[in-house]
C-alpha cells in the first residue's frame, strides 16, 4: 500500500517537473540575460547610434526581441509594432507600440511612425504579408533599407536575411552571368556551421504565440492573420497527424524499403505547404493544382518502368486529404501503380540515392538541396535557383521532356551561387534556440555593419 502511494506521488511530481519546464519555455527570461551578456562586449561601429529600427513580425520566438534589445544596446533607435497578442506575449516590452486598427488604416500609421521615429531601417519576416507589403512600399518612398528575414535557403543551420525582398523577390543575381560576375568580388564560404534546431522548442513557441492571441483577442479584434488558416481549424488536423505520427513514419520506411529494393529509377516530387507563401505568391499553382500538373505530365511522358514518388511536407496541417487525392487522381490518369507517396522521413537520404533520376518542386529549397546532391532539377515555380544551368524552368524546357531528358547540373555555376548565397543572403543560426538566435544575431549585427564579435573582424565568416 505504502509503496503504492509513494510510486503514484513519484510520477505525479515527475508530471509536474516536466509540466514546469515546459511553461517555463512561456518566460526565457534567462536566455535574454545570456544574449545580452554576450552582445556587451561586441565591438560597436561608428554611426550605429544614428540609425533608427522599425520591427515588425517576426518569428514565432525570442529572436526580434533579442534582435531588438542588442540593437538597444548599441545605441540604436528601436520600435518594434505589435499587431496582435502572441506578438506581445514574445516581446511585451521595451520599444514596443501597438497597432490596433483596421488594415485600410495602417497605412498611415506606419507611416506617421517612420517619420517621426526617423527611421532608416525596416525589418521584417516574410516580404509579401499584407502589412509588411505596405511598409515596405511606404519605406521605399522614403529611402528607408529594407531587410527582409526568411528561413534558410539552406537548411538547417542557417537563416536567411536579404535587403528588398526574399525568394522570387530576392536581389540575388537572376542570370549565371551575374552570379559568376558577383562570385568573383565575394570570399568563398567558410566551414559548414552546425546549429542544432529544437522541434519541441518551436512548438512550444508557437504555443505561446496562440495563448497570446487568445488572451488578448478583445485588445486585437481587427488583427488578421496572413495564413489561410485558423489555429482553431488547423488544430483539427494538427492533432490527428501528431497521433499518427509512428504509423506513418513505419509506413513511409517500409514504402521506401520497397522502392529502393525494386531498383527502379524514380523522380522526387517534395510536396509544399498549402499555406505557403512561396507557393502562393511566387507560382501559379496552389497545392492540388501542382499535384495535378506533375501527374498528368508524368503520366504523358515519363519512361516506362520509371515511378513517381511523391513526399508529404512535414508540417502539413491534414486539412487536405492528400492520400485520396493521389490516389482518385492517379488512378484516373493510369499511372497508381506507378506513385510512391510517403509522409514522413528524411528528404536528403532520397535525393542521394542513386536511383533517384531528379526532383521536381515548384520552388522549395529542397530544390537547392538537390541540385547540392547533383541531383537535375525542374522548377514548376519562380526560385532564385531556378536560371539555365542550375534548375530548369517551364521558359527553359516543358516538364514533359525532363521526365525523358533530365539536365544536369552545372557544378562551377552551382559553386559560385553557393558562394553568393552565403556572402548576401545566408547568416549562421536558427530563430528558435537559444545558441541559434545568438548566431543568427551576432552575423546580423555584422551584416549591418552595426557591431562585431571582439577579436574578430567584419569580414571574418568564421566568428561569430
Amino acid at each position: 500500500m505504502h509503496s503504492a502511494i509513494a510510486n503514484h506521488f513519484l510520477a505525479v511530481t515527475t508530471a509536474m517537473r516536466q509540466v514546469g519546464k515546459g511553461f517555463s519555455r512561456f518566460a526565457p527570461r534567462e536566455g535574454d540575460r545570456r544574449s545580452q551578456r554576450k552582445f556587451s562586449r561586441f565591438v560597436v561601429l561608428p554611426g550605429a547610434s544614428q540609425r533608427s529600427f522599425l520591427i515588425l513580425q517576426g518569428p514565432q520566438s525570442p529572436f526580434l526581441r533579442r534582435l531588438g534589445l542588442a540593437l538597444a544596446k548599441f545605441g540604436v533607435r528601436v520600435t518594434k509594432v505589435n499587431f496582435c497578442g502572441g506578438d506581445v506575449f514574445h516581446w511585451p516590452w521595451p520599444h514596443t507600440v501597438n497597432y490596433r486598427g483596421p488594415r485600410l488604416d495602417w497605412p498611415a500609421f506606419a507611416a506617421k511612425l517612420m517619420d517621426s521615429r526617423q527611421v532608416t531601417d525596416l525589418v521584417l519576416m516574410g516580404d509579401l504579408r499584407p502589412l509588411h507589403h505596405d511598409a515596405i512600399c511606404l519605406a521605399r518612398t522614403r529611402g528607408i533599407a529594407v531587410h527582409v528575414l526568411e528561413e534558410g535557403y539552406l537548411r538547417p543551420s542557417y537563416i536567411t536575411m536579404e535587403e528588398g525582398g526574399v525568394n522570387a523577390n530576392s536581389p540575388l543575381p537572376p542570370t549565371p552571368e551575374a552570379v559568376r560576375e558577383r562570385a568573383a568580388l565575394v570570399p568563398p564560404p567558410g566551414p559548414p556551421y552546425r546549429i542544432v534546431d529544437s522541434l519541441a522548442t518551436r512548438v512550444f513557441a508557437t504555443i505561446k504565440h496562440h495563448v497570446g492571441n487568445a488572451v488578448m483577442l478583445s485588445l486585437f479584434p481587427r488583427y488578421r492573420t496572413h495564413r489561410p488558416y485558423g489555429i482553431g481549424l488547423e488544430l483539427t488536423g494538427w492533432l490527428p497527424r501528431y497521433l499518427s505520427r509512428r504509423r506513418r513514419l513505419s509506413q513511409a520506411a517500409s514504402r521506401m524499403e520497397e522502392l529502393l529494393g525494386s531498383g527502379d529509377p524514380f523522380f522526387l516530387f517534395p510536396l509544399q505547404l498549402d499555406s505557403d507563401m512561396q507557393i502562393r505568391s511566387y507560382s501559379h499553382f496552389g497545392l492540388l493544382d501542382s499535384i495535378m500538373r506533375v501527374l498528368s505530365s508524368f503520366a504523358a511522358a515519363a519512361p516506362p518502368g520509371c515511378r513517381l514518388l511523391i513526399k508529404n511536407h512535414p508540417l502539413d496541417n491534414g486539412l487536405i486529404d492528400l492520400p485520396r487525392y493521389l490516389d482518385n487522381f492517379s488512378h484516373a490518369a493510369g499511372i497508381a501503380d506507378r506513385i510512391v507517396y510517403i509522409d514522413g522521413g528524411p528528404g536528403r537520404p532520397i535525393m542521394a540515392h542513386e536511383a533517384c533520376q531528379g526532383v521536381v518542386v515548384v520552388n522549395s529549397t529542397m530544390g537547392l538541396e538537390a541540385l547540392i546532391l547533383n541531383r537535375p532539377v525542374y522548377s514548376l515555380g519562380r526560385a532564385p535557383y531556378a536560371m539555365p544551368g542550375l534548375a530548369v524552368g517551364p521558359r527553359e524546357m516543358p516538364l514533359e521532356d525532363f521526365w525523358r531528358t533530365p539536365r544536369p547540373v552545372d557544378q562551377g555555376l552551382l559553386t559560385d551561387f553557393v558562394r553568393v548565397l552565403h556572402a548576401d543572403a545566408l547568416l549562421p543560426g536558427n530563430f528558435y534556440t537559444d545558441v541559434g538566435i545568438a548566431a543568427a544575431i551576432s552575423g546580423i549585427l555584422k551584416r549591418l555593419r552595426l557591431a562585431y564579435p571582439p577579436g574578430c573582424t567584419l569580414e571574418d565568416t568564421a566568428c561569430l
